[in-house]
């Protein structure tokens, strides 16, 4: 028998597909779908006594049927069967009625040329697909010779036909699975590039309108603030860059979010003569991939900025869980945050607190010139649940 064959459907939805929520077959080939419907034909070929066989979809118009998959089928008439009107013979009739029909083969001997149906195929059977109660198709068997198809065989036939409307449907799912999965990443993409880099490009924008207006004015001072805060915008912006390419060509770390910060903090130690101290519970709550992409950020950024602006000797992360309460407290015994720190500073703090909302946490700061930092990032069990 030959391999089985697709060919994908691209006409506009029909109501019957719409109401289903099915575009049949994947945009591309689902290799798994392919091999269960070939064994799929191939088992019922045997069990019906058939030489060949094929899967019609019905078109997303409601108009046609298009050949799905087929097997033993010679190439002109895969070709000229490639798509038939809904109307056409006892596969029309059958995907309208929902009835299992055979027939000789005249009618088709007429309307395709070759020698294939009146003399290798004399007789064929048209079983309706449906999935819950609707048809998406019909199932075709091909026999050298007229033939009825038994009760016992009938039945054998529709439980078939039901196995692959199913099958189907699960190739549907998958594929919208993937497109799901492929939006939320473009928009996790979108996501990152406005909380950081545009941020980065907002302020140096309006530091470029008020140096423009320091230097007509001839304000010497003001001038060189504008130009250290814009180039703290552009330096801020570039290491956003980076971060970006990295986040996004790498994943979270597969040991889960605890081992990603240990891995994390051991980089620090080789980085900086800060001494780092990391303790986390020995049992947590389950989080999300999105939840531990997100704290991991958050905790990593305020880290890095122990790092470079703190001039701390100590640090320390402490995760806790207790009262219903998933705690990520990161501690320093540096200079602290004043006032007048970089408004490029104080975006990253909004970035932090933007990431710890959209997994539902909540995000501490407390800080003292001369005394030092503490940031606490707190997930509740129902915040885990909404998100």
């Amino acid at each position: 028998m030959n391999n089985l064959r697709f060919n994908i459907n691209t006409s506009n939805p029909s109501p019957v597909s719409r109401g289903l929520g099915v575009n049949l077959l994947p945009v591309e080939p689902d290799k798994q779908l392919e091999a269960l419907l070939n064994g799929f034909l191939k088992t019922i070929l045997a069990v019906a006594g058939a030489h060949a066989g094929a899967i019609r979809l019905l078109s997303r118009d409601d108009m046609e049927l298009y050949l799905g998959a087929s097997t033993g089928l010679p190439p002109e008439i895969i070709d000229s069967e490639s798509r038939v009107s809904l109307h056409c013979g006892i596969c029309g009739t059958a995907v309208q009625d929902g009835q299992i029909h055979s027939a000789d083969a005249t009618y088709c001997a007429q309307r395709t040329t070759g020698t294939f149906f009146g003399t290798s195929c004399q007789g064929l059977v048209a079983v309706p697909l449906d999935f819950r109660g609707q048809n998406i198709g019909v199932l075709n068997l091909f026999f050298e010779k007229s033939h009825e198809i038994s009760a016992d065989v009938t039945q054998i036939l529709r439980s078939y036909a039901e196995l692959i409307g199913l099958s189907l449907e699960n190739a549907r799912l998958s594929r919208e699975n993937q497109r799901m999965n492929l939006i939320a990443e473009r928009q996790a993409i979108a996501n990152e590039i406005h909380d950081t880099l545009s941020q980065n490009l907002f302020y140096g924008r309006l530091r470029m309108s008020v140096l423009s207006e320091a230097v007509r004015v001839g304000n010497d001072e003001l001038v060189q603030k504008c130009l250290g805060d814009i180039s703290d915008a552009l330096d801020s912006g570039q290491k956003s860059v980076r971060e970006l390419i990295t986040h996004f060509r790498s994943q979270m770390d597969p040991l889960g979010l605890h081992h990603a910060l240990k891995m994390l903090i051991d980089g620090l130690k080789v980085r900086s003569s800060i001494s780092f101290e990391y303790t986390h519970p020995i049992t947590h709550p389950e989080l999300t991939l999105e939840q531990e992409l997100q704290v991991f950020h958050v905790v990593r950024e305020a880290l890095n900025n122990i790092v470079l602006h703190s001039k701390a000797t100590q640090a320390r992360l402490l995760a806790t869980h207790e009262a219903n309460l998933l705690k990520f407290q990161i501690t320093d015994n540096g200079m602290g945050m004043s006032r007048t720190t970089s408004p490029v500073g104080h975006y990253g703090l909004t970035i932090m607190h933007e990431r710890a909302k959209r997994v539902g946490a909540t995000l501490d700061i407390h800080s003292a010139e001369g005394v030092g930092t503490q940031i606490t990032l707190s997930l509740s069990p129902a915040s885990m649940e909404s998100t």
